[in-house]
């Protein structure tokens, strides 16, 4: 095996650090246990999961947009050796 440096490091990964707000919005059960307020006669409880499932959808989208422009800044670098810029190439 080729030895490796680790690029990046925090830099490169700390977009994966945003996946926590959906992760406490589902788990804090006391916050979201209510039946008051509700929206179309539908007690807080459910469209406040509903709402946080679309949120944590949400956060995934920035997270995948903002891990890719960080890829991309970082294979530009011509001394990368690691990637043959082939699609589908598994490293």
């Amino acid at each position: 095996m080729a030895d490796k440096t680790r690029k990046g490091g925090f830099a490169r990964y700390w977009p994966r650090f945003l996946l926590i707000i959906p992760f406490l919005l589902v788990v804090w059960v006391p916050f979201y246990n209510r039946v008051e307020p509700t929206l179309a006669d539908i007690p807080f409880f459910y469209w406040y999961q509903l709402a946080a499932i679309l949120i944590g959808a949400a956060v995934a989208i920035i997270v995948y947009r903002l891990e890719m422009r960080i890829e991309g800044a970082n294979s530009e670098d011509p001394t990368d050796a690691d990637s043959s810029g082939t699609p589908g190439d598994i490293l």
